[in-house]
């Protein structure tokens, strides 16, 4: 596992621990307010430094005058830190076995860095018709043994992940940092 990955999954962890701590009390109604009148007027006192901090900050890079990613005024574009999952949709094809007719039928998603995200649909977008014939014609060369238990689907995710980064991406930085199957069926 590289050093990005491990970044990402403590970064994760940490959010959603911290998650786990406030939701709870923020759907109690707890608050500063009621439990030491002192701490509640020095909390009151730093929020309105906080909101008046925050409206100063609105007028720099985001606020007035922002400009979306093609230059335009308006809403400034946001950027999701941490993954980001891109549904690439459902295949089904038979398997490559002579003596059974099997067919395995998949629904993949692409997992990516947030900040990828918009480059990866645009590429997606574009050249979804290469992928989904690479996709199908690589699925039908499998044998059931080629995919079958926690190795074979694993190696499956592997290449997938590597081929659709190979065809969409041909600076070599890998945008698709994992495949996901949401569905995964053979009959």
């Amino acid at each position: 596992m590289n050093i990005k990955k491990i970044a990402l999954l403590g970064g994760v962890g940490l959010a959603s621990a911290a998650a786990g701590i406030a939701i709870p009390q923020m759907m109690q109604g707890k608050s500063h307010e009621g439990a030491d009148p002192a701490k509640a007027e020095a909390a009151g006192h730093e929020a309105g430094h906080d909101k008046k901090k925050a409206k100063a900050d609105d007028h720099g890079a985001g606020g007035h005058g922002a400009t979306d990613a093609h230059g335009k005024e308006g809403t400034p574009k946001v950027v999701v830190n941490g993954p980001t999952f891109i549904p690439f949709g459902r295949t089904v094809v038979n398997l490559n076995d002579p003596a059974l007719a099997r067919y395995l039928s998949l629904e993949v998603t692409m997992q990516a860095d947030g900040q990828d995200e918009e480059e990866v649909k645009t590429a997606l977008e574009s050249r979804k018709p290469i992928l989904q014939t690479w996709l199908t014609s690589h699925l039908a060369d499998k044998s059931l043994e080629d995919i079958r238990g926690k190795v074979g689907v694993n190696r499956l995710r592997r290449e997938i992940q590597d081929n659709f980064n190979a065809l969409l991406f041909t600076d070599g930085r890998e945008r698709i940092q994992d495949i996901l199957f949401e569905e995964f069926y053979i009959q």
